[in-house]
């Protein structure tokens, strides 16, 4: 049976596609540095290959996953807390091609790597991330895997981290705190659930096993994923709101639009429809079972204060 390889595996994106593979009977080996938090893949540790690669050697470990049908590359850095930008170039560009290299090498048949919409004059990461982008153009050049970028439009859901929008508006509804400090919620972006990101890698990951796609004479593609519709954040905001029954006070305006703040991001789905692809959730569905989620896990998860 051929392996799947995830790295970043115990992420929020790569811990729900670690679940989906193994639960469709899929051989999955999951990539995670030592230090990583298994807590999201406790009910798959049984089922998984797990590899720890801080050091260790790439080539060696994709090798012992052979043969392989795909490296779907969800590990990043996002640059949080002030990272310095050498850590964030180590990991999303040096690392990251190091894994690549070690994919063609391995014969895998093709890479996935999870990017991102931001444009990148917008952040550290969103320029790393396009950096890494490019080298992926260069390496398929003449190479026998497949490479695959995915420009991500703004996820959410189930288990996301504490610091995305969705997730801090979210707990902040359900720990009803008193204020809610936001931005003008201007900003249009394209919001989409994990579970239509999920459906959409395994669908890319299906194509590219196919007969079809490896008769394709070029090595490198590029997929917009997302759900196709832009919505002010403003509106996520008050609909998280009405779906928690929270009584916390949004305060918009109460803080300032980052530097160089993208206000209009929206997918252009045109490509993944010809894979027979599209989002299965609209947002308020999406919202409502992520919701229901946090509040099950409220006790174990949420830290609300009184």
């Amino acid at each position: 049976m051929s392996t799947i390889v995830i790295s970043g595996a115990s992420g929020f994106l790569g811990s729900h596609l670690t679940r989906h593979f193994v639960k469709a009977g899929r051989r999955v080996a999951a990539l995670v540095r030592t230090q990583s938090s298994l807590r999201r893949l406790t009910d798959v540790l049984n089922d998984i290959q797990l590899q720890f690669v801080d050091a260790g050697d790439l080539e060696n470990a994709l090798a012992a996953q052979a043969p392989i049908e795909a490296v779907i590359h969800t590990a990043t850095d996002y640059g949080r807390k002030g990272a310095p930008f050498s850590r964030l170039v180590e990991t999303n560009v040096a690392w990251s091609l190091r894994l690549a290299e070690a994919a063609v090498k391995a014969q895998a048949g093709c890479f996935l790597n999870a990017g991102t919409a931001l444009p990148p004059e917008v952040s550290p990461y969103a320029l790393s991330k396009h950096h890494f982008s490019q080298w992926l153009k260069w390496l398929a050049n003449g190479s026998e895997t497949c490479f695959v970028d995915v420009a991500l439009e703004t996820m959410y859901g189930e288990d996301d981290n504490p610091a995305q929008f969705v997730t801090y508006v979210i707990i902040g509804c359900l720990c009803n705190v008193e204020r809610l400090p936001l931005t003008t919620g201007e900003q249009e972006r394209d919001f989409i659930y994990i579970q239509d990101v999920v459906a959409a890698l395994a669908r890319l990951v299906e194509f590219y096993s196919s007969e079809e796609a490896k008769q394709c004479t070029h090595r490198y593609a590029t997929y917009s994923v997302g759900s196709g519709v832009a919505v002010p954040i403003r509106q996520v905001a008050c609909m998280i709101h009405a779906l928690s029954d929270a009584h916390t006070l949004l305060d918009f305006g109460a803080t300032p639009h980052r530097p160089h703040e993208v206000m209009f991001s929206q997918a252009d789905l045109t490509a993944m429809r010809r894979l027979n692809w599209s989002p299965q959730y609209d947002l308020q569905t999406g919202l409502s079972r992520t919701i229901a989620w946090w509040r099950a896990h409220k006790e174990e998860r949420l830290q609300c204060a009184g």
